[in-house]
Parts: C-alpha cells; sequence; structure tokens
C-alpha cells in the first residue's frame, strides 16, 4: 500500500480521537445488556451522523442492530462493532473499546476511499448481545453477511498484543433430575434422591476430564439443590456448558456429559431431562489477513506475538470466520495477564490506557481492509486459503 494511503488513515483517526475517546467512555459508563443497548445505539447513530455518514439501526429487525456503508459493490469489507455490556459486572469485557475502534477504522477507510478514489465497499456493523446472546449469529442466519467478502474486529485484552487464533466452540445443556421427595429422617428409604443424582453427575464428569484433551473446558453449577434439609429432595437442576477447539470433536463430547448425566439417573432411581441449546462456533483463522493487520500493528509500535495464538473463551465472531475470512486482533490494556470479565477489567476499560488501543487497533484495521480493496489479489488469496481449523495432531495435549 503506498504510504500516502497510511498516512491518511492514521491522521483521520488521530483528527476523530478526542471524539471516539469521550464515546468510549460514555459507552463504559452507561452499561446495557445485550439485545437492549438502545441508548447506545443511538449514541453511536449520533456521532456517525455528525460525522456526516448516515446509519441505520434495527438491521435485519434486530432493533439494537446498526450499520453504516460506503462505497458500493465488491469487495465488501465489513468492520464490526460490539458494544453490550456483562450483568452486574458492566464493561468488564472492553466492547466500549471494540465499538470505538470500529468506529474509527470505518471512519479511515471512508476518507481514504474518498480521497484516492479506491472501488469496493466497507461497511460498519453494529452487533449486539456478544456475551451469550449471539447476535451475529442471528444477523448471519437473517442474511446480513451475505454480500459480505471478510471481516473483521478487535478485542480488548491483556498481556501482548495478538493476532487470535482458534478459540473454543461452545455447547450448554440444563439437566434436570426428577426424583421422589420423602422425609430424610423418618422414611429416607422411601425417596429418590436428586441431588444424589446431580452429585454423582458431577462426579463422573469430573472423573472423566482425565480422559479429555487439554483444550476442553468443562464448566457447571447447581440451579436448584432442595429447599430444606429433613426432605429428601425430589428435583435438582443443573446449568453446564461444554467447550473444544475443535467443532468436529463436539458431537463426541456432548454424548461423554449426557452419558454421565444419565448413568446418574440410573443409579439413583431418578428420571432425568437433558436440554440443549447449541452455542458458538469455533473460531477459525486467517493468515493472509492475519499478517496484514500483524504488520501495520508493528508498525505503529506495537509489540504484538508470533504466530496466532489460541483462545479458550468463545466468540460468536467464530461463527462469522467459518464462513468467511476474517481476523481478530487482540490488543492489550495491561502488561501483565488480567482476566475479562472481572471488576478489575471494567476499571480498566474505563481510564485512559484504552486511548492507545482504540487509535491503534482503528488504523491497523482500517489498513487491512484498505489493502484488500486495492489488492484485490489479496482477498482471492485469502478466501482461497485453507480453513484454519486445527487438524486434530494440532490439539493441545
Amino acid at each position: 500500500m503506498e504510504e500516502q494511503i497510511i498516512a491518511t488513515i492514521n491522521q483521520t483517526v488521530d483528527q476523530k480521537k478526542a471524539g471516539l475517546f469521550a464515546l468510549s467512555q460514555d459507552i463504559h459508563d452507561h452499561p446495557e445488556l445485550g439485545y437492549h443497548e438502545f441508548q447506545t445505539v443511538q449514541k453511536i447513530l449520533t456521532y456517525l451522523q455528525e460525522q456526516g455518514v448516515q446509519g441505520q439501526d434495527n438491521f435485519f429487525d434486530i432493533p439494537t442492530s446498526f450499520h453504516a456503508t460506503y462505497g458500493e459493490g465488491h469487495p465488501n469489507f465489513a468492520i464490526l462493532a460490539e458494544y453490550d455490556a456483562l450483568p452486574k459486572i458492566g464493561h468488564g469485557c472492553g466492547h466500549n473499546v471494540i465499538a470505538t475502534a470500529a468506529i474509527g477504522a470505518f471512519l479511515a477507510c471512508q476518507t481514504a476511499m474518498q480521497k484516492y478514489h479506491i472501488a469496493g465497499q466497507v461497511t460498519l456493523m453494529g452487533t449486539p448481545a456478544e456475551e451469550g446472546g449471539g447476535g451475529k449469529i442471528k444477523l448471519l442466519d437473517r442474511g446480513a453477511f451475505q454480500d459480505i467478502d471478510a471481516a473483521t474486529m478487535v478485542h480488548p485484552t491483556s498481556g501482548t498484543t495478538r493476532i487470535a487464533g482458534r478459540c473454543t466452540a461452545t455447547h450448554d445443556m440444563t439437566i434436570e433430575y426428577h426424583g421422589q421427595g420423602a422425609h430424610a429422617a423418618s422414611q429416607p428409604f422411601k425417596g429418590k434422591n436428586a441431588l444424589d443424582a446431580a452429585t454423582l453427575f458431577f462426579t463422573a464428569v469430573g472423573l472423566l476430564r482425565q480422559q479429555l484433551t487439554s483444550d476442553v473446558r468443562l464448566s457447571g453449577i447447581l440451579v436448584d439443590g432442595g429447599n430444606v434439609t429433613n426432605v429428601i429432595p425430589d428435583y435438582t437442576k443443573i446449568k453446564y456448558s461444554l467447550r473444544c477447539l475443535e467443532e468436529s470433536e463436539l458431537p463426541g463430547l456432548i454424548t461423554k456429559i449426557k452419558n454421565c448425566a444419565q448413568a446418574a439417573a440410573l443409579a439413583t432411581g431418578c428420571e432425568v431431562q437433558i436440554t440443549e441449546k447449541s452455542g458458538y462456533g469455533a473460531r477459525t483463522y486467517n493468515q493472509t489477513l492475519g499478517n496484514i493487520c500483524r504488520t501495520a500493528l508493528e508498525d505503529l509500535g506495537e509489540p504484538v506475538l508470533a504466530g496466532f495464538p489460541d483462545d479458550f473463551g468463545s466468540t460468536d465472531f467464530g461463527n462469522i470466520s467459518q464462513v468467511m475470512p476474517t481476523t481478530n486482533p487482540y490488543f492489550s490494556l495491561h502488561k501483565t495477564r488480567l482476566s475479562l470479565h472481572t471488576a478489575e477489567y471494567e476499571k480498566l476499560a474505563g481510564t485512559e490506557v484504552t486511548h492507545k488501543a482504540i487509535t491503534r487497533a482503528a488504523k491497523a484495521m482500517a489498513r487491512t481492509v484498505i489493502e484488500c480493496l486495492v489488492n484485490p489479489e489479496i482477498l482471492k488469496q485469502a478466501q482461497a486459503e485453507k480453513s484454519a481449523a486445527a487438524n486434530l495432531d494440532e490439539r493441545p495435549r
């Protein structure tokens, strides 16, 4: 890419940064949960309008989704924004940074395309409810990505900035045991203890872990374990989540967990009801796009980890990565590891350390998009690249 285009991208973000910082702080200080981000979306649309961009909410009949476009035709590169918060924590995942970096990248792309008459299209897409609501999946299913050729988004992290590799696919279960109540002292032998069934389930899964590869993550909570101590519980309810790096391995893992649940029912004489809910797809990565973004970040002075490290969290961006080339830079806000989804990270996401993340991520994503527009062969290479979904021998053991 010509140096003058890079300079225009950088200058545009720098010119917009005060407004972006203020918008990020406003989003952070007024958190809204998934599919209820009404005020946040209106603030974003107002800011875009002030920049001469006409955005539209209720994109594909999702009230708190939005989109804005510049240009026409193909390639059409999407920059995705997230902005929902976590219950009781707020922006402990830094989605205020994601949203404003995406906006900055879009504005930089628009300016560069206007000034240098670059063909193609860039789309800013607001994707609500990443924290468990699967907004991107709804948009994907409804056709919002039908005309999109590639996509990018940033996510805050800690440690060293990286270009994300794989992340885990998820699957959720609700397991309910139905037993027989009885007096726990005078006639316990007439009961069928649903709490015993739940205990056996957790024990069986705990023993199963030794036979699972190290990328598997299992977690659950007991939602209902009975009411009083002198009654054999006749009902218990468990919420359980499964994660693994390879989508193809998920069905076998689901079967093993269901076997544990059914065995516990058999052992205690209880009935079991298992309700399943598909979660997020495993994220794949695209080396072609990822290395462009890496170079852009390094040119800006940002240290970036080598390769494409795995991430054991999950995101609905994984579903997007399975149908088109994507790149997902993770920008560090803290030099040592600090867990997301915590009060500590929520506090961090509202400080000035986010400013560098917003500006550098915006510039790097804009450079990635424009590189693909001015050099269409790069996007063709990205589209032709084999899926980076790991082979089994790549899985950590």
